[in-house]
């Protein structure tokens, strides 16, 4: 009982560190990250869902899971110095964990229901055999689609870190997510594992029975196969591109990073520096004479509508025809209440504020706490002191073009802070003709962890899957331009290798002529990937359900007395 104790726990500990190497990892783990671990990672977990009772798969998997996130998510510590006490961001820290950790021992527990080998396999054929393994290689990754895009969408939805961003690197294999977004990145690398899972037991069962006889392990030759092909075509998909580039016009673009600390932000003897900061890094790129200068998010401090001091510096740089995207607070009066957002706002020389977009999809106990106006107390968590109201609809931004061979304005759009994890929100500004996306964002929070970099990852894959650039802009953390295809063109980095400093990254974003080409994945989302793996994975967590609760019901009905 020991051993076996010993052994699940080691294969927990095993898949755990493995996942979170396939990550950025906080500074003093940065040495240990290789996207590689996520093709191996899953094998011990795999191989212990498969050889252990439903119940127990799920408690061990949301260990892993748990183990896992606390890893990943080591930033959200950081937030003591720029918001709340050491005890209460430890809470929150492994409360997320805990919670991000069940969607793993769900698929844990799925994974053992349906292919557990507890019964007896006495007088079953090879070929039944190795059609429920090679079903397992096939299901594995829709199951694990299916609990990340659960995860993904309940509960106001948390999707960070699908498995799939640890390829973020791997430009041919990411090419996958124009078809099925992200999930289909994690589907391809869980099929592997899978595949490896199953030859490995395969093996086991061989040599147990002392059977020499060579045989051809069709589960490991399936997933090294469609690994090939995917990876093969996005190589393709690449070359093509490359040669035959498409009927695009440059943009000059300049991204500001100011580099202010969170705790310097809403201080009011702060304000004049953080001024002196923006206007001192625009004024040196507009020397490149770019379309548009980019600021982060809430890089004004005050409301950019009344702030006379903000008014004043953002038209002094309003030259030439550069046009400013500004992060800022945006408000509404209404009888007894002001509404605030976190807005951007798009300023032209000749008409001042020309685009507004309010952000939409809010943070939970950033710039909201739920049920906030029914419990007095959860009032003070809000780290704003206040809440935000999310925007209602997508307000595209509009850049007039300076080119005289290009065809008219070119309509972008905004992705606020962690809208970006949020892939329905980019395929929304595309579908409705965004030519590019902006990521106006504030790592601050989280100072130098690992967050910064986990969030550029995530951001990666709204460019591929739109088939559209993408401009990051941060206080500090990432501030970097990503192409179409998901290839990080320009970042501005120290000499020391360090993303978190003061500057400006200046580069030119190629946007097609006619629009950007609609994507599988631009055109459908998740419907051709994601949400049926969802869909699948409920009904069988349905199936299970319902026959535990008929073996239940059952039982009691054998241990009633009969009457004679």
């Amino acid at each position: 009982m020991r051993s076996a104790t010993a052994w699940r726990m080691l294969a927990v500990t095993v898949t755990s560190f493995l996942l979170a190497c396939s990550f950025p990892l906080p500074p003093v783990l940065s040495g240990m990250e290789g996207a590689s671990a996520a093709w191996l990672g899953l094998i011990p977990l795999m191989i212990l869902a498969r050889l252990s009772r439903s119940k127990s798969a799920f408690w061990w998997g949301w260990l892993c899971g748990f183990l896992f996130w606390l890893i990943s998510l080591a930033w959200v510590l950081q937030l003591r110095n720029s918001w709340g006490c050491l005890p209460l961001m430890v809470l929150a820290w492994v409360a997320l964990a805990a919670y991000c950790g069940l969607y793993i021992g769900l698929f844990s527990f799925l994974l053992s229901s349906v292919f557990s080998t507890r019964s007896k396999q006495d007088g079953v054929s090879r070929a039944v055999l190795l059609f429920r393994s090679m079903m397992l290689v096939l299901l594995a990754p829709i199951l694990w689609v299916g609990c990340e895009y659960l995860r993904a969408i309940l509960f106001t939805g948390f999707p960070w870190n699908p498995l799939g961003v640890s390829q973020y690197r791997n430009i041919a294999v990411i090419q996958l997510a124009a078809w099925g977004g992200v999930y289909a990145v994690s589907g391809i690398v869980v099929l592997l594992n899978a595949a490896i899972a199953m030859t490995i037991l395969r093996i086991a069962t061989e040599m147990r029975s002392r059977e020499r006889r060579r045989r051809i392990h069709f589960e490991l030759m399936i997933g090294l196969a469609l690994v090939a092909i995917c990876w093969s075509q996005g190589v393709r998909t690449i070359r093509r591109a490359d040669a035959r580039p498409a009927d695009t016009q440059p943009i000059r673009i300049a991204a500001v990073q100011p580099q202010i600390r969170q705790v310097r932000k809403w201080s009011d003897d702060q304000r004049s520096s953080i001024y002196r900061a923006l206007q001192e890094q625009s004024e040196l790129a507009a020397m490149s004479r770019p379309d548009l200068i980019v600021w982060p998010e809430t890089a004004i401090p005050d409301l950019i509508r009344i702030d006379a001091a903000a008014q004043d510096i953002v038209s002094s740089l309003l030259t030439n025809g550069t046009m400013l995207l500004v992060g800022g607070m945006d408000f509404e009066e209404w009888d007894e209440s002001v509404a605030y957002y976190n807005a951007s706002f798009l300023m032209a020389e000749s008409g001042g504020i020309v685009g507004c977009y309010r952000k939409r999809h809010l943070v939970p106990f950033g710039e909201y706490v739920p049920f906030e106006n029914h419990i007095a107390l959860v009032k003070r968590l809000v780290p704003l002191g206040f809440s935000c109201t999310p925007g209602e609809g997508s307000e595209l931004m509009t850049l007039p073009s300076r080119n005289t061979t290009s065809r008219g304005a070119l309509p972008f759009g905004v992705l606020i802070c962690f809208e970006d994890i949020f892939p329905y929100l980019a395929r929304h500004d595309v579908r409705r003709g965004a030519r590019f996306l902006v990521n106006q964002t504030n790592d601050a929070w989280f100072e130098d962890s690992a967050a910064s970099q986990q969030h550029m990852a995530n951001a990666v894959f709204r460019a591929i899957e739109n088939r559209v650039a993408l401009v990051r802009c941060a206080n500090t953390g990432v501030t970097c331009f990503v192409d179409p295809f998901g290839r990080i063109l320009e970042m501005l980095i120290g000499d020391d290798g360090r993303t978190d400093m003061r500057g400006f990254a200046v580069a030119e974003v190629h946007v097609a002529e006619a629009g950007p080409p609609r994507t599988p994945y631009t055109r459908f989302g998740d419907w051709l990937f994601a949400r049926p793996c969802a869909m699948v994975s409920t009904v069988l967590l349905l199936m299970v359900w319902m026959k535990s609760l008929r073996w239940r019901l059952g039982k009691v009905a054998s241990q009633r007395p009969h009457c004679v």
